[in-house]
């Protein structure tokens, strides 16, 4: 591309980077930055949404940047990609002449493309995300098919991934080798009981140990860091009870005297059909959630399933729960 030279000098940090990019990966960002949607930008350039979400994949690692944030209603573009509009669109004025995608190419793309995506979380989030993840992609990928296999919690996770047994992971592991991740949402932890247990109004370190404790034995990261807090500090909890997943704690908390500590997107919010009002106070422990990474192994790096799937994951979660 000729015309990088002639562009913005505050945008040079980022001019290698287009000036790299051929004219199909320019021409989907141009649409990107004017549209802010990807379906919309795909059916402008002519490309399959799993091939679009690839190449904006790609131009995001380029970038450094996600382009794209969760805008609440509506996807908007990020500060970088609103600088950047100008920028691409003298870029593209400067190489007119290039010769767009075939129809032959475009089929590639769409036949490169995985048709499962197998993916390992919690049960929640799981249970918030998966309806709406799959209705999107059933009308962006419809012969895309996904599986949510069973979690066993975050080491299992990620020697899964390593193996080739899943393709996407979302959880509390660090990306490591050949396994690459990116934060979704960084959490805290509460300390979940019922509304009036004695422990609700002042929850200190001796309360929380007087009591029965209930552990989600999925969570693995979080049930390692509290034991360790509590031995160095001489002490110990009695696990009262211990369950498999976060949908038994509610019914179980409502009714006991257990304690449990949890992230704060996993105690489900009351309904209609479960009306389970909870107590949620800061535990008496420094305790960090452990962030909530989105995983993959390298292998998966230009495929275009496995990327449109981690995008539209990666929304869902953060409109759902970023600010709870």
């Amino acid at each position: 591309m000729n015309s990088a030279a002639s562009l913005s000098p505050a945008l040079s940090p980022v001019l290698p980077a287009l000036a790299g990019m051929d004219a199909r990966l320019l021409r989907l960002l141009d649409a990107v930055l004017d549209e802010a949607h990807l379906a919309r930008a795909a059916a402008r350039v002519g490309l399959p949404l799993p091939a679009a979400a690839s190449a904006l994949e790609r131009c995001r690692q380029l970038l450094r940047d996600p382009l794209l944030e969760d805008g609440g209603t509506q996807m908007r573009l990020t500060a970088k990609a609103q600088a950047l509009r100008e920028t691409v669109r003298q870029m593209l004025a400067g190489d007119a002449d290039a010769p767009a995608a075939s129809p032959t190419q475009q089929l590639s793309s769409q036949a490169a493309v995985t048709q499962r995506v197998r993916i390992l979380m919690p049960d929640y989030p799981a249970q918030v995300v998966a309806h709406a993840l799959y209705q999107e992609l059933a009308t962006a990928a419809p012969a895309l098919d996904l599986e949510f296999q069973t979690w066993l919690g975050d080491a299992d996770a990620s020697t899964r991934l390593e193996r080739g047994q899943t393709d996407l992971v979302l959880g509390s592991a660090a990306p490591s080798g050949q396994v690459r991740g990116r934060e979704v949402l960084q959490e805290r932890c509460v300390a979940v009981m019922r509304r009036d247990h004695p422990a609700a109004h002042s929850l200190t370190l001796a309360r929380w140990l007087a009591y029965p404790h209930l552990q989600i034995a999925c969570h693995d990261s979080l049930n390692r860091m509290m034991d360790e807090q509590v031995a160095m500090q001489g002490l110990r909890r009695r696990v009262g009870l211990v369950i498999p997943n976060f949908l038994m704690a509610p019914a179980l908390l409502q009714d006991s005297d257990l304690i449990a500590v949890m992230p704060m997107h996993c105690v489900p919010a009351a309904t209609a059909a479960h009306p389970v009002a909870l107590a949620c106070l800061r535990p008496p422990l420094p305790l960090e959630a452990p962030p909530l990474r989105l995983l993959q192994h390298r292998r998966h790096a230009e495929d275009a399933s496995v990327a449109l799937v981690a995008q539209v994951l990666e929304r869902l979660v953060r409109l759902r729960f970023e600010g709870r």
